[in-house]
């Protein structure tokens, strides 16, 4: 038996989808930091395929396809997949079915799932599929395709797959596809998230946040509710709204700077309206060094206790002393003369506590804004923070670039000095210069926002320790950041 499978990622979603990643085709799409593509690859891998896979990633590369078939053996058969055809968890079986029914295949077939839409197709005979493909190859997923050429296909129908292809689908698909860090878990249906954690204390916290909110924020928040416990775990169920977060538009090159103008314009409104009350010096500075310094300082503390601590400042060490402490001495620095410079409005807000881009949900087309997860609260008091924490939470989206680390969009590489250069895949480019604008509008200091910023990524270090190359990543991009603010 030989079955070759061809890979068809040349074939771009539709504008409705192009919304939401902007201009990549489905094997591009990034979820859970894979691409759709790589995930194919390892699901073939589990359904036991030891054929030859080729890549169709543009149209240029059809000639180089068919070169490549007129070396392939003449009893050789051709399952052609779209990129758009994803393999369901439990599909591996119905994936390994369908191309071990390729290699006994004597006609035919146009493949599709249970609902009729097309997934791709098999061809019986190399010389058919190589002139079938220069005939229609850029409109293989219209059903009228398989009619009008004197190819016949009977069809097909298979479990086990998801085509991507169906905005609905695809809705479906990114909305649940949550990145939830380990102490999470994230399930539902089409109408219901419920979110699950062991940490019993932070699920309580954050379910009581919405009922402390003044009742003119509250509209800005998913409701949260149908909350319970375990003996070991607690969970609150919320409803599922059908917009991508986002964190995956923005990795994904999708939104606009157009759309982008918006998003500042109500994401500052939320801001600029949210409850605040005016607070003495005494307690502002003490709240500022609280988030900005102390917090800092123990979750660094907190890093170097880890178990793997030892191996990442073995590979960090910089001219014999810890990386993390050049990086501590730099911030502290740069936070003292911050505040020894600067002049802050004593007020205190209530504040989301987490305001990154994956915990907003936007709707260009409504122009909806809605924001998950926030911190928590147990208590009134509890949700008063400092303007500027928001603030920074946003800007490391959007100038700390956040939200590629989480996607795996970096790279650690070594250069020719043996130094370690951190190198991410987008820069914030226009996007950056216009949250510096926003900030100036709406009477905010850039320089405040960006140390604080910083403070972010120094003190998540240890909470992703599951991941010390990532730790890494963040540490050379807090240098990197604080580089820029000292210019």
């Amino acid at each position: 038996m030989n079955t070759i499978i061809v890979y068809d990622n040349h074939i771009m979603p539709d504008v409705f989808i192009r919304n939401i990643v902007g201009e990549k085709t489905f094997g591009e799409i990034i979820t859970k930091r894979v691409s759709i593509k790589d995930r194919f690859k390892k699901d073939l891998q589990a359904a036991g395929f030891d054929g030859e896979l080729l890549e169709y990633d543009h149209s240029w590369e059809l000639s180089q396809i068919k070169k490549r078939l007129k070396g392939a053996p003449g009893q050789a058969k051709i399952l052609h997949l779209f990129s758009s055809c994803l393999c369901l968890p439990d599909g591996k079986e119905a994936l390994r079915i369908l191309y071990e029914k390729t290699g006994y295949a004597k006609e035919n077939y146009l493949v599709r799932d249970d609902n009729k839409n097309i997934l791709g197709f098999i061809m019986s005979d190399i010389d058919d599929y190589a002139e079938f493909l220069e005939m229609a190859s850029d409109r293989l997923k219209e059903d009228e395709t398989y009619k009008r050429y004197r190819f016949v296909f009977a069809e097909m129908l298979t479990g086990g797959f998801y085509d991507l292809s169906v905005y609905s689908n695809f809705q479906n698909y990114i909305t649940g596809s949550f990145d939830t860090r380990f102490f999470n878990s994230v399930s539902g249906d089409d109408h219901v998230v419920r979110k699950t954690s062991h940490d019993k204390g932070k699920i309580k916290r954050e379910y009581d946040f919405y009922g402390l909110l003044p009742d003119d924020m509250k509209p800005w928040f998913v409701m949260p509710y149908d909350y319970m416990e375990t003996a070991d775990s607690a969970s609150y169920s919320m409803k599922r709204y059908h917009m991508a977060d986002l964190a995956l538009r923005w990795v994904h090159g999708a939104i606009t700077p157009k759309e982008f103008d918006k998003l500042l314009e109500i994401i500052f409104y939320f801001l600029s309206h949210r409850a605040r009350r005016q607070i003495s010096a005494q307690e502002y500075n003490k709240t500022s060094e609280k988030l900005y310094l102390t917090k800092v300082r123990e979750r660094v503390a907190l890093l170097k206790q880890h178990r793997d601590y030892e191996r990442l400042n073995t590979l960090s060490k910089t001219d014999g002393r810890e990386y993390i402490d050049i990086l501590m001495e730099k911030y502290e620095k740069l936070y003292g003369d911050l505040v020894n410079s600067t002049e802050f409005d004593h007020i205190s807000v209530i504040g989301h506590g987490d305001l990154c881009f994956s915990n907003m949900l936007f709707d260009k087309n409504t122009e909806l804004l809605m924001l998950i997860d926030p911190k928590g609260a147990s208590d009134a008091e509890e949700m008063w923070t400092d303007p500027y924490y928001d603030l920074a939470k946003l800007s490391h989206s959007v100038c700390g670039m956040y939200d590629l680390f989480n996607y795996g969009l970096y790279r650690l590489d070594i250069d020719e000095n043996l130094t370690c250069r951190l190198e991410l895949e987008s820069e914030g480019g226009e996007y950056e210069k216009k949250f510096a604008e926003a900030l100036e509008k709406n009477g905010y200091d850039l320089k405040a926002v960006r140390v604080f910023e910083v403070s972010l990524f120094l003190s998540m270090l240890p909470l992703h320790m599951d991941n010390p190359k990532k730790v890494f990543a963040f540490m050379k991009n807090a240098d990197r950041i604080m580089q820029e603010i000292s210019r």
